[in-house]
């Protein structure tokens, strides 16, 4: 049943939406003078309407085949959907893990079921978005993300920030990147995520890392789909004020491959954007899905960015430099999430990631021992 702030057609009337010091939008029980401190909505008058399916034959079209770990792991999670027990894929970035669970939620299509996919970051719910449209040619897929409001679909994606409008709705909910900020750590988003799961519903968790331990049966895929290593980071270290005149610096930018930029912040990435003439990408870009495009269609050769782009985006031909990892924004997680966005296709499967930093940290160590125990797998 989705919620609704006001009343449309067939809508059925709740009452306010703070009842007993509880708000129904969020689940929240800090209630102060009528108003949810943590999703901020005043008790006002809402309602629900009923989001009808549309039966239908839903059919799967890829134009590959899994490899036999990723069938495995396929197979897996449609026993722990049949059984209706929640489960947890680690798998390493480039190993296909989206893919894993296209036969389950093919099922629970064709059970005349609400299946969603939700993610913490509207640019991964995009670009999931124009994939899933090929691979389901016979599914409406809408998605979420602030701006989009319509769901009148078979298959939700959807940002967790939406799922606020949403009470007891899907059989189904797929959480990429469940490690990932902002929903890591967030009792306000996992409060979210699970009102809008029906109380017979199944959640399945992904993720290449964790920040938090997770007490779900799991399966892990320690290699990529096409089967060749992760790349292992070259490390350079050196005061960021020199990096931009440093001879290996330009040397990765003289050559032929494209190369994203991480930076810690959009203050230090307007200024690097800049110095370079190259575009810059941030949470707060208003043209997020043009400048994307234009970079891999070769419109640009290097690209300035904050961490949004750490998950969820690949691209051809691709190497990445981490500028200044030292900055306490990058963490390991975050380091092996952008590590993972090279070499992930078979005509391009390696590619290299240049960290340069000013202090050693563990957190390096941490990354080292992280790709060379998924290599030696």
């Amino acid at each position: 049943m989705k919620l609704l702030k006001k009343e449309i057609p067939h809508s059925t009337y709740l009452g306010k939406s703070i009842k007993n010091n509880k708000c129904l939008f969020c689940g929240s029980e800090e209630i102060i003078d009528d108003r949810c401190l943590d999703c901020g909505n005043p008790s006002i008058d809402i309602y629900t309407i009923e989001r009808k399916t549309h039966p239908k034959k839903h059919i799967l079209k890829m134009s590959f085949n899994l490899s036999k770990t990723q069938k495995a792991a396929s197979m897996f999670f449609i026993s722990h959907y049949k059984d209706r027990s929640s489960a947890y894929l680690n798998a390493v970035c480039g190993s296909g893990k989206t893919e894993v669970m296209y036969e389950t939620i093919l099922f629970s299509l064709n059970n005349n079921e609400k299946p969603l996919i939700a993610c913490p970051r509207k640019e991964i719910i995009k670009e999931l978005s124009y994939r899933l449209k090929n691979v389901f040619p016979n599914t409406i897929i809408k998605h979420l993300d602030g701006q989009n409001h319509d769901d009148d679909g078979d298959l939700i994606l959807s940002t967790i920030h939406q799922l606020i409008n949403y009470e007891d709705e899907f059989d189904l909910i797929i959480l990429d990147e469940a490690d990932a900020f902002p929903y890591s750590g967030s009792d306000y988003l996992k409060r979210l995520v699970h009102k809008a799961l029906k109380k017979t519903g199944i959640l399945f968790q992904m993720s290449a890392t964790e920040k938090e331990f997770i007490d779900d049966d799991r399966f892990t895929m320690n290699r990529r789909y096409h089967g060749h290593n992760l790349s292992m980071p070259i490390f350079y270290k050196m005061n960021p004020k020199y990096i931009t005149s440093s001879k290996e610096f330009k040397d990765i930018l003289e050559g032929e491959r494209k190369v994203i930029i991480y930076i810690s912040s959009i203050n230090k990435g307007l200024k690097l954007s800049e110095e370079l003439d190259a575009k810059f990408i941030s949470s707060k870009s208003e043209n997020c899905d043009e400048i994307i495009e234009s970079f891999k269609k070769n419109n640009d050769k290097i690209l300035v960015s904050t961490t949004i782009l750490e998950r969820g985006i690949t691209i051809k031909n691709l190497d990445c430099i981490i500028f200044d990892a030292s900055d306490t924004v990058f963490t390991h997680q975050t380091i092996i999430q952008i590590c993972g966005r090279v070499g992930r296709s078979y005509d391009d499967p390696d590619g290299s990631i240049y960290i340069f930093f000013e202090k050693n940290s563990i957190k390096f160590d941490l990354v080292k021992s992280y790709i060379k125990r998924m290599n030696a797998s």
